[in-house]
């Protein structure tokens, strides 16, 4: 649409601007060896031609200024000699100066109206410059982001079934494909600035039931998640990353087992709770998990995507869904 309008811009200035000139100034006299439509053709071709001329001086750079000005004052002279030459005007000696005035005043307005057209052009170049500049940095911090989830988990993990292959644990084929599922699937959204709710409660499923066959009964899951949220998004690995600091921070045993629970709330906002029962390790930590996730949400342009609520028994970490 703007090319369009840049596009005809030129034309509509031609056609107007000598009728303008022509209606309005009476002390101009029309010159009786060509008829008023030809003599306004004619005017509207050359203020074409100015326009174009002009349009190239405007790209000179800076520094050859006074070239600029030079040509910018040969173009609007060359006009007026020409407007001449064809007998389009026919003035007094003593109106020549104001007519002149006119012509320049007319190049002024050509050069400001092509001079904001360009800064214009330059903006939106620079802005999806920009954009893509933005952009290519937040698939590189995003990943980077990504890459600090907790290494430890593959070899907790591995450790956990070599102890079922050597017990003979009926879960041990299971236990494989869900550990397979779960780095298949980070890895296919290995790209992915965030997912579809659905997508992230697979790859959530599979995590927690290897760390629910690691911990036995010391583990209690609650997920009530309403599923008109399913196509909704969320960073990806948000709701995995949440559930493992809850791991990481505290303790687990059949005598007094972590309880999480997962569901959805109706302002889109998922709810990931546990009671708490720290390890000693955890009273000292930077709560890196939840710092991460809060720049992801930035990065994508979400404010407050990340809610946390503590008290001496329970805590709660609120996740807006996208």
């Amino acid at each position: 649409m703007k090319l369009k309008v840049e596009k005809s811009l030129p034309i509509v200035l031609a056609i107007f601007l000598p009728a303008l000139n022509l209606f309005s100034n009476r002390n101009i006299q029309v010159n009786t060896s060509l008829d008023f439509y030809t003599k306004w053709m004619y005017a509207s071709l050359v203020l074409f031609v100015l326009w174009y001329v002009l349009d190239g001086v405007t790209r000179i750079k800076s520094k050859y200024l006074i070239g600029y000005v030079i040509t910018s004052i040969i173009a609007t002279i060359s006009v007026v000699y020409l407007l001449f030459v064809l007998g389009f005007i026919d003035v007094n000696e003593s109106e020549i100066w104001v007519f002149l005035i006119k012509m320049v005043s007319a190049s002024i307005l050509f050069l400001v109206i092509q001079y904001a057209l360009k800064a214009n052009q330059s903006l939106m170049h620079l802005k999806l410059k920009e954009e893509k500049l933005q952009t290519e940095n937040y698939k590189v911090q995003l990943e980077a982001l990504r890459a600090k989830i907790d290494p430890h988990f593959l070899f907790n993990s591995l450790n956990t079934l070599r102890s079922m292959v050597r017990q003979q644990e009926p879960k041990s084929e299971q236990f494989v494909l869900s550990l397979s599922d779960f780095y298949r699937e980070t890895l296919r959204f290995n790209d992915a600035s965030v997912l579809k709710l659905y997508e992230e409660i697979k790859v959530l499923e599979s995590y927690l039931f290897l760390m629910k066959n690691r911990n036995e009964s010391a583990l209690q899951l609650n997920i009530n998640i309403t599923k008109k949220y399913f196509e909704h998004q969320i960073p990806t690995l948000a709701l995995q990353s949440i559930i493992e600091n809850c791991f990481k921070h505290n303790l687990m045993t059949s005598k007094q087992p972590l309880k999480i629970e997962v569901k959805s709330l109706s302002d889109l906002r998922i709810s990931i709770s546990n009671n708490v029962q720290l390890k000693l390790s955890s009273q000292v930590q930077t709560g890196l998990g939840l710092s991460n996730l809060k720049k992801r949400y930035e990065l994508l342009g979400v404010n407050n995507g990340v809610e946390v609520l503590q008290n001496e028994k329970v805590f709660t970490v609120k996740l807006k869904l996208l």
